[in-house]
């Protein structure tokens, strides 16, 4: 099988290309990168006034499978990933059971092989992910787990957390680790301020909680050395930190969820429960400085934060409401209206913050994952970066459907998603 794009704009910061070019892939590999290439293909993509990049990697989207297969399950997850231009997804840990159980790490482990896009399994850090014991990280990490992680749960005990790290400082794995509140008489999903005072929100989570337990995050990954992903860094402290934490030369990665960049605390009071979601929604200076900080590269990768959630879930009131928001399908879009055209980022930055960067976390790259190299395996999302457009609910390829952004215009919109040289996402163009 071999597939020819032609014409378009290639952007490849790994290999430091951004010009016009054609690109044949042969039997999945990239198999060529050249100015013109007029060779037979079984199809050709024209991809005159779009932009060619690697295609973009996500670090913690939840398919919700097995055990809540009503919000998402491998499938439409997969789907959904698709269609936003995702080719890798390295998943969360909503799952019921929790993945601190091998039989979970098997059973995803053993689907994701059949999905449209490369999927990959995460364990969880602590038994149950209730934070109490240690999981079995030598067992899990045997039977194929990929990624460590308790999901948006912070671990108050440290303890277990320093183990944890050890072991994986041992095994050469990165550990993914979330900041926040550690005290569950806090409201998650809703952040201390005016906007939690107007809803008469009790106990709203401190502003400085994720900071606060951030700067202890950090003293156990210098103290143990391991690589460290920090999901997710939300509030101006949290920049301070990891700013000082690289300055230190540790080996550490900033997540920020791509909401975060568009919408402020003030959408809870306009969106309601869907704009409810953890991290929480911050203040506008605080959303103006992880703009600046991507800009900086204190913060090095933007990420989806997919949390389905079904939709009885939400209709309660704002404080009885699960905390979570789809996000595949959105985060090009975000990345073009809150960064790109607010001069924060070119489209260059942006795709190394959603495809090489979030490469590295894992060491995917070592892979040619995030970059378009001849050899390796064509990974490419083809997207148009003009194009304005509305998210509609209509739309939405997630089994879930909860986003404040629906309604919203967008910039920047996939065309074609190309994983392991197969087409699995095309945009349908309907004429008017």
């Amino acid at each position: 099988m071999r597939a020819l794009i032609k014409n378009g704009m290639v952007i490849d910061p790994a290999n430091s290309i951004k010009e016009k070019s054609d690109i044949l892939i042969e039997n999945s590999i990239v198999k060529l990168v050249k100015k013109k290439i007029d060779e037979e293909a079984n199809y050709i993509i024209d991809a005159k006034g779009l932009i060619v990049s690697p295609g973009f990697v996500d670090l913690h989207a939840n398919f919700c499978d097995p055990g809540a297969t009503d919000r998402e399950d491998l499938k439409s997850g997969s789907l959904s990933a698709a269609k936003g231009g995702y080719t890798h997804v390295v998943l969360g840990v909503d799952n019921k059971p929790a993945p601190s159980e091998c039989n979970v790490i098997d059973y995803i482990i053993r689907y994701a092989s059949i999905m449209p896009t490369n999927i990959y399994a995460s364990a969880s850090i602590s038994e149950d992910r209730l934070g109490f014991e240690a999981a079995d990280i030598n067992f899990l990490h045997s039977h194929g787990a990929f990624a460590f992680y308790d999901g948006l749960k912070a671990i108050e005990n440290k303890n277990l957390l320093a183990k944890v790290m050890t072991i994986l400082k041992s095994k050469n794995k990165t550990i993914s680790v979330f900041s926040g509140a550690t005290d569950d008489k806090y409201a998650k999903g809703i952040i201390d301020g005016a906007t939690a005072k107007k809803l008469k929100i009790k106990n709203p989570t401190p502003v400085d909680a994720e900071a606060n337990d951030l700067k202890d995050n950090l003293a156990l990954a210098k103290m143990t050395g391991v690589k460290l992903d920090l999901a997710y860094i939300t509030s101006t402290e949290s920049i301070k930190l990891v700013e000082e934490a690289k300055e230190e030369k540790l080996d550490v990665y900033a997540e920020v969820p791509a909401l975060n960049l568009i919408l402020t605390d003030k959408a809870l009071d306009k969106y309601g429960t869907n704009a409810k979601v953890i991290p929480a929604l911050r203040s506008e200076s605080d959303r103006v400085n992880l703009c600046q900080a991507l800009k900086k590269g204190i913060i090095d990768v933007i990420s989806s934060n997919h949390v389905p959630i079904e939709q009885k879930e939400k209709n309660e009131k704002l404080k009885d409401a699960l905390s979570g928001a789809i996000g595949l399908e959105t985060v090009l879009g975000i990345c073009g209206l809150a960064l790109v055209e607010e001069g924060y980022l070119t489209w260059k930055d942006v795709i190394e913050k959603i495809s090489f960067n979030p490469a590295k976390v894992f060491d995917l790259d070592k892979e040619g994952v995030g970059s378009i190299t001849e050899g390796k395996k064509a990974n490419i999302t083809i997207f148009d970066p003009n194009e304005k457009w509305k998210f509609e609910e209509e739309s939405i390829v997630s089994k879930s459907h909860n986003s404040p952004l629906i309604g919203m215009t967008l910039l920047g919109k996939v065309k074609y998603t190309i994983c392991n040289g197969r087409l699995v996402y095309r945009a349908l163009e309907i004429s008017k």
